[in-house]
C-alpha cells in the first residue's frame, strides 16, 4: 500500500492512483519505505490547512486475527472546497493501511461516522499547494511508528547478518581455507 499522500480528486475526475510499496532483499526498505515517508508526510502535513469538509461515507473496518487479534483501519470519502474547486478525499490518516492500533481507528471511525450520521462538517488538512492531497487526521501515532521501526531495524539486522555470513564465506574461499565446491 502507498505511503505517499492519496491525492483527493476533483469531482471532474473521479480515479485516484495508488503506487506499489518496495521492497529490498535486506529488508531496510521497510525502514526508508516504511518510517521514513511517514515521517515526511507528518512533517509536510504541518503546513497544510484546516479546511472543513462534508463526509459523504464513514466505516470503521474490522478484520478478525489469529487468536483473538484484529486489525481495525477506517475507509472515508469527503468532500471540501479549496480555491473556489471542490474535491473529493479520501484518505483517513497519515498511517495508510489497517493497523493493530484498534483504540485510534475505532475513535477514528467513531468521529467520522458521527459526522457523516449528523452531517457535521470536521476539519480535513489540505495541502495548499495541491490541494487534491489532503486527510482526514494527520496526527503522528508514535505507537505505530515504534513498531514499524523495530521491525524495520530487526530485518535490516537479520538481512546485513546474513550478508556478513555470506561475505566471510567468500573471502575464505578466496583465500582458500575452504574447500571449493565442484559444480
Amino acid at each position: 500500500m502507498s505511503r505517499r499522500s492519496t491525492p483527493a480528486t476533483p469531482l471532474a475526475s473521479a480515479n485516484p492512483s495508488h503506487a506499489g510499496e518496495a521492497s529490498s532483499p535486506l529488508k531496510l526498505s521497510l525502514l526508508l519505505f516504511g518510517v521514513g515517508p511517514t515521517l515526511v508526510d507528518w512533517a509536510r502535513a504541518q503546513q497544510w490547512q484546516a479546511t472543513p469538509a462534508v463526509v459523504e461515507s464513514a466505516a470503521t473496518l474490522w478484520e478478525p486475527g489469529q487468536e483473538g487479534a484484529a486489525a481495525y483501519g477506517v475507509d472515508v470519502r469527503f468532500r471540501y472546497t479549496m480555491q473556489g474547486q471542490e474535491y473529493l478525499g479520501q484518505r483517513a490518516s497519515l498511517h495508510i493501511g489497517n493497523g493493530n492500533a484498534s483504540l485510534y481507528y475505532q475513535q477514528l471511525g467513531e468521529r467520522l461516522e458521527a459526522a457523516q450520521r449528523t452531517g457535521t462538517p470536521v476539519p480535513v488538512w489540505v495541502n495548499p499547494a495541491q490541494p487534491t492531497e489532503s486527510m482526514a487526521d494527520r496526527s503522528l501515532r508514535l505507537d505505530l511508528l515504534a513498531l514499524e521501526l523495530v521491525v524495520a531495524l530487526g530485518f535490516t539486522g537479520c538481512g546485513l547478518g546474513v550478508w556478513w555470513v555470506l561475505l566471510r564465506i567468500w573471502r575464505s574461499q578466496r583465500r582458500g581455507s575452504l574447500p571449493r565446491s565442484a559444480s
